[in-house]
């Protein structure tokens, strides 16, 4: 997807949308874009981070009578043979949509600034699943799943007014989110045991969640459609770091889940302004 075109094809949507309202008010004073405002928005979301893991002895779990010196041959030999992936594309996307507030400064010389603050109901999810047929060992299944629960940022604007009511800007500041990472595979015998994932199967089902502190930039148009009310179209990137997380397997061996949470989202709001 191309985001500089989707911006523009939807800014320009929005404008013949408003263009006789726009008419309208043309007789009128020149609307003031300083003061409070409060909005909603809706939107979509996707995720352009990859997914890894990585396979390493976990010989603390291991049970008394295992050879604690073979775990690193057999990780190894796993490994070599491939017999997990080591990075996978869960493909998450999704609906976002939430609400906004901030206040503009109108300065003479065109430009207006502000701040504004915003909090986003999240369905930004996906999952990938691999099934694995090394030689000299068992099939493996193993799934990965990443979501974006929720997501807020605080952020500045500076944009400038290219008539009184059209207003073009970028935007950037502090984001923040609950993220979520799903984890679990399972080696499948050729001859199906009595007791799956004992001891000398390796299985893994496991999951982590975490609250993330990142960064948000983006850019996006408004106008003034009305008195005291505007419409937006906006494009935003919100990066909310790397986690990682073990996941102990029923064998003596952990897998390393790491995962880069990168959110892109174009989205559009609707703005009432106290002023």
């Amino acid at each position: 997807m191309n985001i500089a075109n989707t911006i523009v094809l939807t800014g320009l949507a929005l404008g013949a949308a408003g263009v006789g309202i726009n008419s309208a008010m043309a007789g009128d004073a020149a609307p003031s874009w300083s003061g409070a405002y409060i909005g909603a928005n809706i939107g979509y979301g996707w995720d352009s981070g990859d997914l890894g893991l990585l396979l390493k002895p976990g010989p603390e779990h291991a049970p008394p009578d295992f050879p604690i010196e073979d775990i690193q041959a057999i990780v190894d030999a796993l490994n070599e043979a491939g017999a997990f992936p080591t990075s996978m594309s869960p493909s998450a996307r999704g609906v976002v949509g939430g609400g906004q507030v901030g206040y503009n400064w109108q300065l003479p010389s065109n430009w207006v600034v502000g701040i504004e603050a915003d909090i986003q109901a999240s369905g930004i999810k996906g999952s990938e699943t691999q099934l694995r047929s090394p030689q000299s060992f068992d099939q493996t299944d193993t799934t990965v799943s990443k979501k974006v629960d929720w997501y807020g940022t605080v952020r500045a604007r500076a944009g400038y007014l290219v008539d009184p009511q059209w207003l073009v800007y970028a935007t950037g500041g502090l984001a923040y989110g609950k993220t979520n990472i799903g984890f679990t595979t399972v080696n499948l015998p050729s001859i199906p045991a009595q007791n799956p994932c004992s001891e000398v199967d390796i299985c893994v089902n496991s999951s982590s969640d975490s609250t993330r502190l990142g960064w948000a930039l983006g850019a996006g148009v408004e106008t003034m459609l009305a008195p005291n009310w505007s419409v937006k179209a906006e494009y935003l990137y919100v990066d909310l770091g790397r986690r990682s997380f073990t996941a102990p397997a029923t064998a003596p061996v952990d897998f390393k889940v790491s995962a880069k949470f990168h959110e892109q989202t174009v989205r559009i709001g609707l703005n009432y302004h106290f002023n």
